[in-house]
């Protein structure tokens, strides 16, 4: 069982990234109390496979023996409410327990302050428009459980760098900036509490969510806020607040508010600067094209009009019999006959200093791992492909012309200073798009009226774009009203783009699901109305020459609406003057008059009938949709698996997973039982939705994106069979996700060694976090 597939994934709908996107024993062990709890297991395979699952897991809470609470780890069991004691092996374990009792500890700290509000709210770049009803995005982010409002304000003064663990520098004791934190709401007499101490204690997605949080933080607007009426809406600004106390003087207040620039224009360090781009072009030899552009928007032409030129240089021509491999290799069907121009260092910086040329550097998470935990972590908050580029400007350069994108994106000021000039969508047609527009000229741009947003982006500050907003950027020297910080420099900007939601719509879904409900429903055994012939000579009236007569003739072109005018005017089909000329023939008239009436009334009741048939046909497929959601949902799953980053495990996720175990030297009095699983090994995802389980062919299969390579599409999924026996066993185990563990012995399958071989299967793929007991159960011995 848990065999790898020979070949690999069937081939998915290829789509481009997105564009601009355990240790040694305590002397005195703890004992825990295990209260059991019923709880249902949530979603992630076919119905099939959930058929065979008749029981229901049971959630056993994990709490401290004093603790009456039910705030901690959780274990899943089958059987009925029971106690029994699981003594703490490691003083890593006590700590990990003692990390709820932080987060406990600041939310009765927080309690109570409900009614205090934010000192500011982020100004709407779309002033004066009602309130959208809730986004259907916000019924996602309530799926999951949500953080005391207080905490996550108090949270999000982190620093992204924080959030993700990886800022070392400011990971001890010192507390972030107390500009940065409101001293009224997180304090419990003479104790502030030092969100530090909280953040490592978190599970994945509420880190994910504290690191949106994080990043839009200036704003002061919340998650959930930003969810419900910017996300996909409108454009939303997170700029430093240069508000001040009033009841301050100046001196104290102007001291006061360069203190809180400094730490501002710092949050975002650590992802890139000026100086890694440099390492990264000269290390890792970057092609034009292919890694990174040199534009500039520029009168090239000498008319007046500003248009965007790349430098690139054209990719070589192989010779006939070549190939590229390691073009070919990252997925680009149409590169494997060309090789695409190494970047020289100096070239491209002579480029940028001398011509005033903007280098957009693609993809920079693959030279990055700070970027790459961030997007990693990123993708689990938003459930979507996230991607990145990074763009540097010398001043009073632009390096694109005004254009909207096809995806949403955070523009994150890293260096320097930008003037960002934003333009709503220019109809309801070009709003949220699904590909990115053409350039737009000057004068068109002229055309649009006024911005909606125009402000000067300095470093730390962020704007958040919805697919759709044409936008312009140009570098600018430092705004006069900001202070002047040591080390803050305005000869270039830089700044880098987070992006989501490509080809990530309802129409894209149902583009996936619809032609699959066509098929299913043609070759349905139960109905043959799909596969029935059409109507005998239907064409003679159908189609828009035979829509003449109908009521609605608003959307005919203009030929056929005056057709339809002169044939309502004539009425018969002859002229005025022919019928009022021969009154002899009046009778006859009326009586072709009638038969003409007759015939179309004929043609319009078969016309209503192919209607109806058409209608009948078109239901029965709606109907095999809306039966076909689940296994829909599966493959765009899959795809998204295959699309995404791998996961960048953060310190407290890799230390569970078995390439940690194996290299750690504080296990050896455990011998092997860090690399084996045991009936009473504990178990979980590693990180949520990281892998899904599907029936294909009447095996269960798991696809996870754990060996995805930083390369778009380079490396294709590589799914593990299971026999279709195995589904609900695996269903727990994927479904199984932080703060909670399941034990192996309590999987849902008939036979214990059974248990352990597919726990171990997803042990040794690495998908798996494992904890082990004192003493392994030794009782069950497999491999």
């Amino acid at each position: 069982m848990g065999k790898r597939r020979k070949n690999p994934s069937p081939s998915l709908q290829q789509q481009r990234p997105p564009d601009e996107f355990s240790d040694e024993e305590s002397s005195a062990k703890q004992v825990i109390r295990v209260d059991t709890v019923s709880q249902p297991n949530g979603g992630g395979m076919s119905r099939a496979a959930k058929k065979r699952a008749r029981k229901r897991a049971k959630v056993t809470k994990v709490h401290g023996a004093n603790d009456d609470n039910d705030d901690g780890e959780a274990v899943q069991h089958q059987g009925a409410i029971k106690k029994m004691e699981l003594p703490l092996e490691t003083s890593e374990e006590e700590d990990e327990l003692k990390g709820s009792e932080k987060v406990k500890k600041s939310k009765k700290n927080t309690k109570g302050n409900d009614d205090k509000k934010r000192a500011k709210k982020a100004s709407s770049p779309v002033a004066g428009r009602a309130k959208d009803t809730p986004n259907e995005n916000q019924e996602g982010f309530n799926a999951i459980d949500e953080m005391e409002p207080e905490l996550e304000e108090l949270l999000s003064t982190l620093t992204p760098l924080q959030v993700l663990l990886l800022d070392e520098k400011n990971q001890g004791d010192d507390k972030p900036p107390a500009e940065l934190i409101d001293q009224d709401l997180m304090s419990d007499g003479d104790y502030v509490m030092n969100p530090l101490d909280i953040i490592g204690d978190l599970t994945t997605q509420h880190r994910a969510r504290v690191l949106l949080s994080s990043i839009i933080h200036p704003s002061a607007v919340t998650v959930s806020e930003f969810y419900d009426e910017y996300w996909g809406k409108r454009p939303l600004i997170a700029a430093f607040d240069e508000s001040s106390d009033e009841n301050q003087n100046e001196d104290s207040a102007s001291s006061q508010q360069k203190q809180r620039y400094r730490e501002h224009v710092s949050r975002l360090d650590g992802f890139l600067n000026r100086t890694l781009i440099h390492d990264m072009i000269c290390k890792n030899k970057l092609r034009y094209g292919l890694d990174l552009n040199v534009t500039r928007y520029t009168d090239s032409m000498g008319n007046g009009m500003r248009h965007r030129i790349t430098l690139d240089p054209p990719p070589k021509k192989l010779n006939k019999g070549k190939k590229n491999n390691k073009a070919s290799s990252e997925g680009a069907e149409d590169d494997q006959d060309v090789e695409y121009v190494v970047a020289n260092p100096s070239d491209v910086w002579s480029n940028v200093d001398a011509s005033h040329c903007t280098v957009r550097l693609l993809r920079p998470h693959e030279h990055s791992e700070n970027i790459h935990a961030m997007l990693s972590l990123l993708e689990s908050e938003f459930g979507c492909m996230v991607g990145s580029n990074a763009y540097l400007t010398p001043l009073n350069s632009q390096g694109f012309a005004p254009h909207y994108d096809d995806v949403d994106v955070f523009i994150l000021q890293l260096e320097g200073f930008k003037r960002w000039r934003v333009y709503p969508p220019i109809n309801k047609k070009e709003t949220l798009p699904r590909a990115s527009s053409r350039d737009y000229t000057e004068k068109e741009v002229e055309e649009m009226g006024e911005e909606e947003v125009d402000m000067v982006l300095g470093p730390g500050d962020v704007l958040y774009l919805p697919r759709g907003w044409i936008h312009q950027a140009e570098t600018v020297t430092r705004p006069g009203h900001l202070p002047k910080v040591t080390g803050v420099k305005d000869d270039h900007s830089l700044h880098l783009t987070v992006s989501a939601m490509q080809n990530w719509s309802w129409a894209d879904f149902l583009e996936m699901l619809i032609p699959e409900a066509l098929e299913g429903a043609a070759a349905s055994d139960k109905s043959t109305s799909l596969r029935e012939g059409l109507p005998v000579n239907f064409l003679s009236y159908m189609g828009t020459m035979h829509s003449l007569q109908e009521e609605d003739e608003s959307d005919l072109p203009e030929g056929l609406r005056q057709a339809v005018e002169s044939h309502k005017e004539n009425g018969t089909g002859h002229s005025k003057s022919e019928e009022e000329g021969d009154s002899d023939a009046g009778s006859s008239g009326q009586d072709e008059e009638a038969e003409i009436l007759a015939k179309q009334a004929r043609i319009r009741a078969l016309q209503n009938g192919f209607k109806e048939e058409a209608k009948k046909r078109i239901m029965r497929v709606c109907k095999q949709a809306m039966s076909m959601l689940d296994d829909a949902c599966d493959q765009i799953g899959i795809r998204f698996l295959s699309d995404r980053l791998p996961p960048a495990l953060l310190k407290p996720e890799a230390g569970l997973t078995k390439e940690a175990h194996a290299s750690s030297s504080t296990l050896a009095h455990h011998h092997d039982a860090s690399k084996k699983i045991w009936p009473n090994t504990l178990c979980r995802l590693v990180r949520p939705n990281i892998a899904r389980l599907v029936i294909e062919d009447s095996k269960a299969v798991l696809y996870h994106c754990l060996d995805n390579s930083l390369v778009y599409h380079k490396t294709p999924l590589s799914p593990m069979e299971f026999e279709v026996d195995d589904a609900p066993a695996l269903e727990q185990l994927l479904t199984t996700v932080e703060p909670n563990w399941i034990m192996v012995k309590d999987l849902l399958h008939g036979d214990i060694e059974d248990k352990m071989e597919i726990a171990q299967a997803l042990y040794d793929e690495g998908i798996l976090a494992t904890k082990l007991l004192e003493i392994p159960d030794r009782s069950i011995q497999t491999g």
